[in-house]
């Protein structure tokens, strides 16, 4: 469950550990959430932020990053055979980056890339295609290329060609995300309802203003990597997505 509580039952826990030195704050849930995420506090602030939201010292949770800057602390069941995180996002419509299932004293890191998945996260539109909720676990070597793209950093050649075919038609973003997506072109037109020969239409169109084959799988690589860079430059760190 989410672990958001209201501010009476912080309260309660606060007052079961008066007499022992804490400082000022959380006084509820949220605020609790801040303290547990924040790396530059002794671990043993955020374990007593841990306990007034239901978490125990030896409990695992995950960090969750929204779209609106908020964070949520989400409990990682032992026995589970599925995390249903993702999906109730997903079925929420809400944007999210999912950090990883960590013991209660490294959720700073859990939160760290939660929020790197979510620069990895799209609006799911025609304009941004892509995922709108993106675990952490999920992301291998595009965390450190997350990493090295900043505000300041120029688009590469590719991600100026993206744009560039972009402007040229209003279907290609989405059309190049399914097939990027996708294990092979008639599933790729399953996912956009199309007809495959449409869909081979809009393919060489689109590697005539991409400027590099889409058939073999270093140009795959290209689109693929060309997509990840540009969700990252639309959401620099920082930036609140949406």
């Amino acid at each position: 469950m989410v672990l958001e509580r209201a501010a009476a039952a912080a309260r309660g826990a606060l007052e079961r550990t008066s007499g022992r030195t804490r400082p000022s704050g959380p006084a509820d849930g949220p605020a609790a959430v801040e303290v547990l995420i924040d790396g530059s506090l002794p671990e043993s602030v955020r374990v007593r932020a841990a306990a007034q939201l239901g978490l125990g010292a030896a409990s695992r949770a995950r960090a969750i990053a929204l779209e609106d800057g908020k964070a949520v602390i989400r409990a990682v069941a032992e026995a589970a055979d599925e995390d249903p995180t993702a999906g109730d996002l997903r079925e929420g419509g809400r944007r999210a980056g999912i950090g990883p299932a960590v013991a209660v004293a490294d959720l700073p890191s859990s939160w760290a890339a939660a929020q790197t998945a979510l620069r990895l996260t799209a609006e799911g539109t025609a304009r941004d295609p892509g995922p709108r909720v993106v675990h952490a676990d999920d992301l291998g070597g595009l965390a450190v290329l997350a990493s090295a793209v900043g505000p300041d950093t120029r688009p590469v050649p590719d991600v100026l060609a993206l744009e560039r075919a972009a402007q040229a038609a209003g279907w290609m973003l989405q059309t190049l995300d399914a097939v990027a997506a996708s294990p092979s072109m008639r599933a790729a037109a399953a996912a956009l309802t199309m007809h495959h020969s449409t869909l081979q239409d809009r393919f060489a169109q689109a590697e005539r203003l991409l400027g590099w084959s889409l058939h073999d799988p270093q140009g795959r690589l290209r689109l693929q990597l060309a997509l990840a860079l540009r969700r990252l430059h639309r959401n620099p760190p920082g930036h609140r997505p949406g």
